[in-house]
């Protein structure tokens, strides 16, 4: 009698147990109303270089390769929850690379992110000085530091720079033709004597010249 009695409450607590567990997948069509109250939490809403992994009835979350999670959601929507996880991911590009001779400054690897580089002293940079964290998880590429072996200067006019005859020449740079031996001219100067060509009036300027290793 004790054995019967004991049944009658313990079935109906297991059933009940089943029937929430099982009411999880999406086929489980249940009429039964389940008690407790629940939560929704809205998703954020998707920006250019996130996006969520993981996919119902049974999600299966993870960022891909050079990406990283964001946050962590169980699965489900707003009338049902199903099995597993579900990932918010960003592009990341990871710690960029940089040369033995060179430093790299900025500590932001998102997407669209930018590092810039520098060369240590006697080394010349060759390159674009930045590099941008690009949507597919790679960086643009990077500069690189060669040592100057030869360090010289040499007088050219504000037309071979540009192709015009501006007041000034500052801070420009330019590549020097082979004949002259430079792999690169900067910081062009405004010559000191003033001495400028009778017809074109362009002003002549001293460049600093570096020969790569």
């Amino acid at each position: 009698m004790m054995g019967a009695m004991l049944l009658n409450v313990v079935l109906p607590l297991l059933f009940g147990s089943f029937h929430r567990g099982i009411s999880q997948l999406p086929e489980w069509n249940a009429e039964l109303e389940l008690s407790g109250e629940t939560e929704w939490m809205p998703q954020p809403e998707f920006v250019d270089d996130t996006y969520w992994s993981g996919s119902a009835p049974i999600c299966v979350g993870g960022c891909k390769a050079r990406h990283r999670e964001l946050r962590r959601d169980r699965c489900g929507n707003s009338t049902c929850c199903w099995f597993g996880y579900k990932s918010l991911c960003r592009v990341n590009c990871g710690r960029p690379d940089v040369d033995y001779n060179g430093v790299v400054y900025g500590n932001d690897w998102w997407v669209g992110s930018v590092v810039r580089y520098t060369c240590r002293s006697g080394f010349m940079l060759v390159g674009n000085s930045t590099s941008s964290c690009q949507a597919n998880g790679l960086w643009t590429p990077k500069p690189t530091c060669l040592r100057m072996c030869q360090r010289g200067r040499v007088e050219i006019s504000e037309r071979e720079l540009n192709g015009t005859c501006d007041a000034t020449c500052a801070h420009k740079s330019y590549f020097g033709a082979p004949k002259l031996g430079c792999s690169l001219i900067d910081n062009c100067r405004k010559k000191e004597t003033g001495w400028k060509r009778f017809f074109s009036q362009c002003v002549p300027c001293i460049c600093d010249c570096a020969l790569s290793c």
